[in-house]
């Protein structure tokens, strides 16, 4: 049952787009999706996600480098029955040791995600992801990343955005992709992956 502080939650605020790097994202084949950087000459600048929902021999999602499915394994996602708790894993298990990560939905929200990690030379951290707007009536899809600590008086920093109706290619499109920069490789990848597990979980639901 939802919380009933779910009924609003905090304006989504502009961000400086300058200090972030954009990624599209656009469909590709049946269940496929392809990440592009807007700047394709920066390092790891295209990302192919394969979605396997439904063979249990294969993650619910693996992300390659590059176009395709034939590229370098960076990572996967188990989404668990879609419970709200994902395992992550950053590597390609079937020829290194890979790291594991956790996704895990905030007790008392169905719409807050959080996890660990740490962001460029940081210590590691909780980062928080819920959705933009004024009210979840209002928008429902678009989702921001956030170190959320209610003792700092500051605003909530925040280091990535997803929008779903962001995107350049036409009926392909699937939104688009905003990550700070200067957290890392691991650290956008991460970022990657778990908001792929939310975008991947939500429109299986549905």
């Amino acid at each position: 049952m939802a919380s009933t502080e779910e009924t609003t939650v905090p304006e989504a605020r502009p961000i400086d787009s300058t200090r972030f790097k954009e990624f599209q994202i656009s469909k590709a084949g049946l269940s496929g999706l392809q990440i592009s950087s807007k700047d394709p000459a920066s390092p790891h600048s295209q990302f192919y996600i394969d979605t396997s929902l439904f063979l249990p021999s294969k993650k619910d999602i693996t992300i390659h480098a590059g176009a395709s499915a034939k590229g370098k394994t960076l990572g996967d996602v188990d989404l668990k029955n879609f419970s709200g708790h994902y395992m992550i894993e950053l590597g390609d298990p079937n020829v290194e040791p890979v790291v594991l990560e956790e996704l895990d939905r905030v007790k008392g929200w169905s719409s807050r995600h959080q996890f660990e990690f740490a962001f460029g030379g940081r210590e590691r951290d909780v980062f928080l992801w819920r959705h933009r707007g004024r009210d979840l009536a209002e928008n429902r899809d678009d989702l921001e990343l956030l170190v959320e600590d209610e003792e700092r008086e500051e605003e909530d920093e925040v280091l990535a955005v997803y929008e779903a109706k962001g995107g350049e290619h036409g009926w392909k499109s699937k939104g688009r992709l905003l990550i700070k920069e200067g957290g890392g490789e691991q650290w956008e990848l991460m970022v990657i992956l778990t908001a792929m597990a939310l975008i991947v979980s939500k429109r299986r639901e549905q």
